[in-house]
C-alpha cells in the first residue's frame, strides 16, 4: 500500500509510524487522499489534521485535496474544513457497466 503512492506523509513517535496520508496526485490539479489513518491511541491530537496540511503543503496552489471518508470519520472532514461535493459517484468491483 505505501509502495504505490506517489504523495505519502508520515508521522512518527520516536521510531513507531503513529500517522500516515496516503495519496495518488498530479501535484497541479488534484489529488486524492486515499487513506488517513492515525494510530488510535494518538488521535485526537491533531495529527492527522497536519499530516492533511503536509499534504496540502506538497501540492502546486491550484490542487484540490479530494477524498472518500469512512463512515466513522464522516463527520471529522467537515469539522477541519472540508466541503462536502454533490458529484462523487462509485461504482462497486462486482458492479459490470451495461
Amino acid at each position: 500500500m505505501l509502495e504505490h503512492a506517489n504523495l505519502l506523509c508520515t508521522a512518527w513517535d520516536g521510531g513507531k509510524l503513529v500517522g500516515v496520508a496516503r495519496s495518488v496526485t498530479d501535484f497541479e490539479y488534484c489529488c486524492y487522499l486515499s487513506d488517513l489513518a492515525v494510530d488510535e491511541a494518538y488521535q485526537k491530537q491533531g495529527i492527522g489534521r497536519e499530516l492533511i496540511r503536509l499534504t496540502q503543503s506538497r501540492l502546486g496552489r491550484k490542487a484540490k485535496i479530494i477524498l472518500l471518508a469512512a463512515p466513522k470519520a464522516e463527520a471529522y472532514y467537515p469539522r477541519i474544513g472540508f466541503d462536502a461535493h454533490r458529484s462523487a459517484w462509485l461504482l462497486s468491483a462486482t458492479k459490470k457497466l451495461p
